[in-house]
């Protein structure tokens, strides 16, 4: 039987006809796939603004901010370093690990404030130097960060909370532990700019 000429043509275009709608389906399913992905991430990039005095679960730690102030004395009674003052922000904290660590000192950033180095923690109840903390145990303690004295300082502090997840095998060693999951909340702290003349 021989192949009529319109029956080639229309079986070309049958193909072509195909091969486009193949070609757009890819196009489209590339087109939602990319889509998808770029909202994926703008949503992780997104951090979760958290009220003042609101628990945060950052994974090894729970922390709970309640306010900040300017001092001119450590919590330990120790004066600053001359030519500076202190930045001092009171919180609750907890160790939610099965260990006692003194790992917390990435836990809080000044995002609003070039420059500054990590705080010195102090156990508020009695005044010291905080070390470890224990499991499940939370303790109200106080973060310091030393500035200069003529420091323009924001009538709001912007606090980064960082957290950390914990892996029973890490790649590398496949050994137990805690690593960095970014940003989890921040947090708008008003600053008590109110400097006192001293302190008891």
């Amino acid at each position: 039987m021989v192949e009529s000429k319109g029956s080639r043509a229309s079986k070309r275009s049958k193909g072509w006809l195909t091969k486009l709608l193949a070609g757009a389906g890819g196009l489209l399913a590339a087109t939602v796939s990319l889509g998808y992905s770029l909202y994926e991430r703008r949503q992780a990039d997104i951090v979760p603004k958290v009220e003042v005095q609101t628990p945060v679960d950052a994974g090894r730690w729970k922390v709970i901010v309640n306010a900040s102030a300017l001092g001119r004395q450590m919590p330990n009674g120790a004066k600053v370093s001359s030519g500076r003052k202190a930045i001092i922000v009171s919180m609750m904290l907890e160790n939610l690990s099965a260990q006692s660590s003194n790992l917390y000192g990435s836990l809080i950033k000044l995002t609003n404030l070039p420059d500054i180095p990590k705080p010195q923690y102090y156990l508020t109840r009695d005044r010291a130097i905080l070390w470890d903390l224990q499991p499940r145990m939370p303790e109200a303690v106080t973060a310091v960060w030393e500035v200069p004295e003529n420091a323009a300082l924001p009538a709001v502090l912007r606090l980064q909370i960082e957290g950390e997840f914990f892996k029973p095998r890490d790649n590398l060693y496949s050994a137990p532990g805690w690593f960095s999951s970014g940003t989890i909340a921040e947090i708008a702290l008003p600053l008590d700019s109110k400097m006192p003349e001293t302190e008891p």
